[in-house]
């Protein structure tokens, strides 16, 4: 049975805001958990939609000095997903259905890294044209 959340067509990618960059290891087998998501249960991830808004609400410049984008394949991960609405979404908007994944996050499905850049200018991350594509 399809959950009544998920949207009709899955993305080819989801995405991990990570900060600080360092923090991430990729020797590492099992994606280890933020401290949001220790605490959630769960791990937030977001569409390529989601993202811009996601790091700029929930990672400001005044916290964190950089901010590292993990890109995953979504068919890697599927099964453990389940798409639930923002906390305080009722009824939810279907922009705020986000991806959590419940269960280890294998590494394997990280296709690659995004180092954003700050705009001193705009007063927010970098998310200028293409940036799904900046894959390190």
């Amino acid at each position: 049975m399809a959950q009544p959340l998920a949207p009709s067509v899955a993305p080819e990618f989801v995405y991990k805001l990570v900060s600080p960059a360092a923090s991430f290891d990729p020797s590492d087998k099992v994606l280890p958990l933020s401290a949001l998501d220790k605490a959630d249960g769960f791990y937030h991830l977001s569409t390529s939609a989601q993202v811009p808004g996601t790091a700029n609400r929930f990672f400001p410049r005044s916290k964190f000095s950089d901010l590292l984008i993990l890109k995953i394949r979504f068919a890697g991960i599927a099964p453990q997903v389940k798409w639930e609405a923002a906390r305080g979404e009722h009824p939810p908007d279907a922009s705020r259905i986000f991806p959590h994944v419940y269960g280890d996050l294998e590494q394997e499905h990280i296709i690659g890294t995004i180092l954003l850049d700050w705009d001193e200018q705009a007063g927010a991350w970098d998310f200028s044209t293409g940036w799904e594509e900046r894959v390190q």
